[in-house]
């Protein structure tokens, strides 16, 4: 089944590019549907699946749907460091997709809860981050230009320092 995630997964990912949104999540669905028939315990086989969903159901705005997807998504997350005995790249992603959901519910001081939590992750774990420091830039970038409440005029003024 991890083939067939794959597969739908990339082909997800392709057509919501090209802007065809409701054939591109109906195959991430897919995709998290196929990784979820994966018969071992390996968190792995669901974190990019729903990776990608999570992100692509809040470019479309469907924020309920992504709703119960990003609390899994950072279960599976958490899974997966604690499988690997370091901190995942998965569950910083995990981190800025749960502060992505909250300011969108119109929860910032959980978004910012959930920013902070990323930040004391990537301090404390610092070894982990070298190994993916590309990967944390750019998600602090996306973080910072995404997020509202990092915003200069609007945020936190101590959180964006």
């Amino acid at each position: 089944f991890s083939v067939e995630s794959k597969a739908c997964m990339g082909l997800g990912k392709a057509v919501m590019k090209e802007g065809r949104h409701e054939e591109g999540l109906a195959l991430l669905r897919n995709a998290v549907a196929a990784a979820q028939l994966n018969e071992t315990d390996n968190p792995a086989y669901e974190i990019a699946p729903l990776s990608e969903l999570v992100d692509a159901l809040f470019t479309t705005d469907a924020i309920d749907e992504a709703e119960p997807l990003v609390l899994r998504y950072r279960e599976a997350a958490k899974a997966e460091s604690y499988r690997l005995e370091r901190l995942s790249f998965s569950e910083l992603r995990s981190l800025y997709a749960s502060a992505q959901l909250h300011e969108a519910r119109g929860r910032p001081r959980e978004a910012e809860s959930e920013v902070r939590a990323l930040l004391d992750l990537l301090r404390e774990n610092e070894p982990a981050v070298r190994r993916d420091l590309h990967k944390c830039q750019r998600l602090l970038d996306r973080c910072s230009s995404r997020l509202e409440i990092l915003d200069p005029e609007r945020g936190d003024q101590e959180l964006i320092k």
